[in-house]
């Protein structure tokens, strides 16, 4: 190879890792002190937003002993973060999803294997739906993830199962009851395109799978880098216009986005590996929690680039956004051994 050829070369190369870092150069960064903060004690999971309340739902386990098998959901005043409720639960709750038509709190128990139907209007438990079945290793799994269709009236949970024997659980809503269990399909994330009637779950083994949104049924399983072995792909956000999605890999860096009807991987976004990601139609942004880096990441969804950093003082899990797009809410939570409280942050969005 020329000199001139080799030079050339390694110009290009040199342009490409500037257009992939060079953003990193000029995203501003923000603190968690430039927000609102609200402490709640231990065990902080997922959030739910209730645009008629105008409320925060927040799922907390406050303790993994045995004897303490009590959870807690607090109501905060999406404004302030003002606590306003909480809300006794026998059962730990970890996931979180909300039916706000019809006034109903889906709470996952990852430790029971369950979930239970709360009224948001009374706080009363209307019923508990127990879906693993300990007595048969091929039905026993750990609720992970609740993510609801409203159209198709059924709510989809991941069970969590050793060696690729996780479990899918379909509730169908209306009958307030499971529907199908469909076995070896270890999904731990998913997401719901209600207009393509399609539900898009992503799993341990660093798949991407499509269920039909009109039966529940599998249409696809597609690896979607399958020459990097440690993916444990986490959560999935979509974006439907553009016809892709963006994966949050806990084991590996980088979030990976990529064509929702082929599987085919578009992109990387260099990032630290990654807990929860939630796109933001109204903003074109992505927002990506980086438990192990202390920080949340905004990123442009045209350029996939990096606009903005928010450094926490802990560990940054779960995202929830405002019915009007202007606010994400990210639970943060403590090392283990840590005495300090969870917390929950307000993320004012028109000032980033």
């Amino acid at each position: 190879m020329s000199s001139q050829r080799i030079k050339s070369t390694a110009f290009h190369a040199l342009a490409i890792a500037f257009a992939f870092f060079s953003s990193d150069l000029f995203a501003k960064a923000f603190s968690e002190k430039d927000f609102l903060m609200q402490p709640l004690g231990h065990g902080v999971y997922e959030l739910a937003y209730d645009n008629g309340q105008k409320s925060l739902y927040a799922a907390s386990a406050p303790s993994f002993d045995a004897d303490k098998p009590e959870g807690v959901v607090f109501r905060l005043a999406a404004d302030n973060l003002q606590i306003h409720e909480k809300i006794k639960t026998e059962r730990r709750a970890f996931a979180v999803s909300l039916d706000e038509e019809n006034h109903i709190l889906y709470m996952g128990n990852a430790m029971e294997g369950s979930v239970t139907l709360l009224d948001t209007r009374t706080n009363q438990v209307i019923k508990t739906l127990q879906l693993s079945n300990e007595a048969d290793p091929k039905k026993k799994a750990h609720v992970r993830e609740a993510v609801l269709d409203k159209k198709h009236h059924r709510l989809y949970i991941s069970g969590i199962a050793s060696k690729g024997n996780g479990l899918l659980w379909v509730v169908d809503t209306q009958k307030q009851q499971l529907a199908h269990t469909l076995e070896k399909m270890d999904p731990v994330g998913f997401a719901v395109d209600t207009a393509g009637d399609k539900v898009y779950a992503v799993s341990g083994q660093g798949e991407l799978i499509t269920l039909d949104g009109t039966t529940s049924q599998l249409l696809s399983r597609v690896k979607v880098d399958p020459a990097e072995p440690q993916h444990y792909f986490l959560n999935i956000a979509l974006n439907p216009a553009a016809g892709v999605g963006y994966i949050a890999d806990t084991n590996t860096r980088d979030v990976l986005v990529v064509n929702l009807n082929s599987g085919k991987l578009l992109h990387r976004i260099p990032t630290p590996n990654s807990i929860a990601v939630l796109y933001n139609a109204a903003r074109n942004e992505i927002y990506v929690t980086h438990r192990n880096d202390r920080q949340i990441s905004v990123i442009d969804a045209t350029r996939y680039a990096l606009k903005h950093t928010i450094k926490t003082s802990a560990m940054p899990n779960s995202l929830a956004l405002s019915a009007d797009a202007k606010t994400l809410y990210a639970s943060v939570k403590q090392d283990e051994k840590s005495a300090q409280d969870d917390y929950v942050l307000n993320i004012d969005l028109t000032r980033l």
